[in-house]
């Protein structure tokens, strides 16, 4: 194509619906790749409150326990935004046939949800605020100013309730031997003798267990 007509060339809305399928999948891919890296993070971090335990750092064994649902409340959050990505790419696909139709793309509420939806997701909010520009221009959606980011682990939990979920935390890694352990202002009690798992890990220095805290945070 020349240089004139790449200039004044402008894609046609085929061309707009398949180049945004590929953008969804491939967000999608890195999505699984984040999960599962999230995921290895987390069996590093369960060993470090074990051995934060063993050490009764109780300061340690909250904020690696809290860490642990922030990084499951984003594994979650990116498994809906993976849903959503599925909805509209079929939304996408039944656009293909209106296309035939009409000739051009039709507005559609379901990608304008779910659009708005992804925008707060952190891990593809600049592909999608990218991908509804181009949308909007299109006329399938109306422009959308949603930047509100859906990360933070106590936006939608009550101070109550972080405490509980923390304290579950606690007990699911430590194999229950800290159930009164509470994220507030009360003590973890001096925990009972641990029972030595079926395999040991390896014993890690502090240094190494404050790196794995760093690295999930990050």
């Amino acid at each position: 194509m020349s240089l004139v007509k790449k200039l004044f060339h402008h894609t046609t809305p085929e061309e707009d619906v398949r180049k945004w399928t590929r953008q969804l999948r491939s967000e999608q891919r890195k999505m699984d790749m984040q999960i599962t890296k999230i995921q290895r993070e987390e069996q590093k971090v369960k060993v470090s409150m074990k051995q934060a335990a063993k050490k009764n750092d109780t300061f340690a064994v909250k904020m690696l326990a809290k860490e642990l649902l922030r990084s499951r409340k984003a594994v979650n959050r990116m498994h809906t935004a993976k849903a959503q990505m599925n909805s509209v790419g079929m939304q996408l696909q039944n656009q293909l046939a209106t296309i035939k139709l009409s000739g051009g793309l039709a507005k559609s509420g379901v990608i304008m949800k779910d659009m708005n939806d992804l925008l707060k997701v952190k891990e593809v909010q600049e592909t999608m605020r990218e991908m509804s520009k181009e949308m909007t221009k299109t006329g399938i959606i109306e422009e959308m100013m949603n930047d509100t980011l859906d990360n933070a682990l106590d936006e939608d939990i009550s101070d109550g309730e972080l405490e509980d979920e923390v304290s579950k935390v606690v007990a699911e890694v430590t194999q229950n031997t800290m159930q009164g352990a509470h994220v507030g202002t009360s003590r973890i009690p001096q925990q009972q003798q641990l029972q030595q798992p079926e395999e040991v890990a390896e014993e890690e220095d502090y240094d190494d267990l404050m790196d794995r805290f760093n690295a999930l945070r990050s």
